[in-house]
């Protein structure tokens, strides 16, 4: 009895999850904190685009909402082309590598990108071959014409955040994996859920932080400093983290070979899916409502950068609600079951959107409350599916699983903000918003009718 109770009292624990007797807190803590640096990386660059596009390049508003989808759906081309090989990669050459060298090239293309207009006069590029390009990655090839006096720029600020969404794929997955790797499985619901915790704290602190930085020192200030998180971000993980990756006995870890496991293994198609589907909520809103808010702004005679606080506080809402969903979401996680919370979290998701396509103007109310329902949806989606995901991999192969889940995300925004954005344009902003709540709809009542199938 001595002994049994010896042992129990070395076990350590991070906020409740045991830590491998090869860890420290330390390495659970920076992990969180780098995923808090990581995650304001991904989600600053929603509010950046708007004023940056408005301000610097100086875009034609008619064309707002195709120009800030494809802005932001550069970085998800840039995932969908390597987040499946880098999934690949870090499971031979490890986590830490992969994600250090992530932070510095967002650090450094990001610095490129608040020089987008001086790049283009120095390179001499010509208006007329860079307007026909960004009328037709707009889906406006008809229109060049009226691309000519921003094309130059636009086209150096597309190139430039296409590399960013390298860095950044490069990155931010290895943050998830490492959430598999350093936990055990009867854990792993809670690990995942306070990476969900920690995606939710740098949505918050860029909403609550970054964006009233923007209001009173610009966007090219902003851009400045986002250099300076990124190389701060690359120093905690070359200082603060390092690999656990489990041994295996299987040689081939290959993309081809995540097919065959992922066709053969319905929960793994669930979890897919539901990436597919969802990963793209918070793309929708933060890009689709932003865009809207500084549109609709120029209508009402509001600035651009105060357009943009007035519509972060839907994602502070957003951020906070979050911050209470995925520690809560976390346990049921583990007590109730990875489907049930999937479920929840695609019904949820849906109301939000749909709440949201139906709102009057983007500072009404209503989109506080849409932004509540959508907050609990991504906290149970991301969470669930990740956990499910982890649970059904083989061993050895959870990066190269998990890579592959990553890959949906980028398919899903690349849908959802390609064909939304057009339909923002040409038939208005609730069109982007009721895509999205439709698709989600859908795939809840499907997980809902196989879901004991599942078990």
């Amino acid at each position: 009895m001595e002994v049994q109770s010896e042992i129990k009292k070395d076990v350590k624990k991070f906020v409740g999850i045991e830590i491998p007797p090869d860890l420290t807190k330390s390495n659970f803590f920076f992990l969180y904190v780098n995923t808090v640096l990581m995650g304001l990386l991904m989600a600053v660059f929603a509010i950046i685009q708007p004023a940056f596009l408005s301000d610097i390049v100086k875009i034609k508003q008619d064309f707002a909402g195709s120009i800030n989808g494809l802005l932001q759906n550069m970085s998800q081309i840039a995932t969908f082309a390597f987040v499946a090989i880098i999934g690949v990669l870090s499971d031979k050459l490890g986590r830490k590598i992969l994600a250090f060298w992530g932070f510095i090239v967002v650090a450094f293309f990001t610095f490129l990108m608040s020089q987008s207009n001086s790049i283009a006069s120095f390179l001499i590029i010509p208006a007329e071959f860079s307007s026909r390009i960004c009328a037709l990655l707009s889906f406006f090839p008809g229109r060049a014409a009226e691309f000519t006096d921003f094309a130059p720029g636009l086209l150096c600020t597309y190139i430039t955040r296409f590399v960013i969404g390298i860095g950044l794929v490069l990155a931010y997955p290895q943050f998830i994996t490492m959430v598999a790797d350093y936990t055990y499985e009867r854990d792993r619901g809670k690990g995942m859920a306070m990476n969900g915790v920690s995606m939710g704290i740098a949505a918050l602190l860029v909403f609550v932080i970054l964006a009233p930085i923007q209001k009173k020192a610009g966007v090219l200030n902003l851009m400045y400093i986002i250099s300076g998180v990124a190389i701060a971000g690359a120093i905690c993980t070359e200082v603060f983290l390092r690999d656990r990756i489990k041994e295996s006995k299987q040689k081939k870890t290959g993309f081809f070979n995540i097919i065959p496991i992922v066709r053969k293994s319905l929960p793994l198609k669930t979890s897919y899916l539901c990436a597919l589907v969802t990963r793209a909520d918070i793309m929708v809103l933060t890009a689709f409502l932003v865009t809207w808010a500084v549109k609709y702004g120029q209508q009402v005679k509001i600035a651009s950068n105060d357009a943009t606080m007035k519509s972060a506080i839907p994602m502070i809402i957003m951020g906070v609600f979050s911050l209470i969903a995925f520690p809560i979401i976390g346990i049921m996680i583990d007590k109730w079951g990875r489907i049930q919370i999937i479920i929840l979290a695609l019904f949820s998701s849906a109301f939000g959107m749909t709440l949201l396509a139906l709102t009057p103007n983007p500072f009404s109310s209503q989109v506080y409350y849409a932004a509540i329902f959508i907050s609990i949806g991504m906290a149970g989606s991301i969470a669930g599916a990740n956990a499910l995901a982890a649970d059904n991999s083989p061993p050895g192969m959870v990066g190269s699983i998990l890579g592959g889940l990553n890959t949906m995300q980028p398919v899903g925004v690349l849908f959802f903000l390609g064909l939304g954005g057009y339909l923002f344009d040409a038939l208005g902003p609730g069109w982007a918003f009721g895509l999205k709540g439709a698709a989600s709809l859908m795939l809840g009542l499907w997980v809902f009718v196989i879901r004991d199938n599942l078990k």
